[in-house]
């Protein structure tokens, strides 16, 4: 029988820099994906970095990625103003994103849950992203082809049998997420354990003209 090799997690709980575009997760949702995590976890104990509630996140784009080896400082004072206007711009009229968790995947990282986004305003952020804002220097951008949010993150090597893989992913998820605004999200220490709320994008039109920037 195969098994998964993991992949340790080095930077879980250490100080980081980057940018994101993301959702605001309210408490509870949350709370419903802090529940699919703890029956994941429990399938192969001991394994994880689990992150706490606060923490769960579905990065849109990484404006300025966590990847090391340029001037972030630079680079974001460099694309920050566009990146702003083009997230308020998309983010003027639409409404409300609807995500619905709806299964499990387990990679060599960790843990993921994956979402759905019927409204196509996620990839059309992407697309507008990879389209009109410059790669950071010496790197080309990533390109997303997922909505999740990862759960947990391997803390050990321990090779993972392939039965627990597959009752990791046969647990049940369906989780509805209702999202009323897109944040840009400045990152400190990795996974999102820390940092700061850069900007705020309401979606729906009972809030427009609510924008704000830090």
């Amino acid at each position: 029988m195969n098994s998964l090799l993991p992949v340790v997690d080095t930077l879980f709980g250490k100080p980081c820099l980057a940018v994101h575009v993301q959702p605001h997760l309210e408490a509870q949702a949350q709370a419903g994906l802090r529940a699919l995590q703890q029956a994941a976890v429990a399938h192969w104990a001991g394994a994880f970095h689990e992150a706490p509630p606060h923490a769960f996140h579905v990065t849109i784009y990484p404006l300025v990625p966590t990847t090391e080896g340029f001037d972030k400082e630079t680079y974001w004072s460099r694309i920050a103003e566009p990146s702003l206007r083009l997230v308020e711009e998309l983010c003027a009229g639409a409404p409300p994103l609807d995500l619905r968790f709806h299964g499990l995947k387990v990679t060599p990282v960790g843990i993921i849950a994956v979402a759905d986004d019927a409204s196509g305003l996620i990839d059309r952020i992407r697309r507008r992203i990879l389209e009109t804002v410059p790669p950071p220097p010496g790197l080309e951008h990533r390109h997303y082809d997922l909505v999740h949010t990862t759960l947990a993150r391997f803390a050990e090597a321990r090779p993972m049998p392939e039965e627990v893989v597959r009752r990791i992913e046969a647990g049940p998820v369906d989780l509805p997420v209702r999202v009323a605004r897109l944040k840009i999200f400045r990152e400190t220490i990795f996974p999102c354990l820390v940092g700061e709320e850069l900007a705020g994008f309401p979606l729906g039109p009972q809030l427009q003209g609510g924008s704000h920037r830090a």
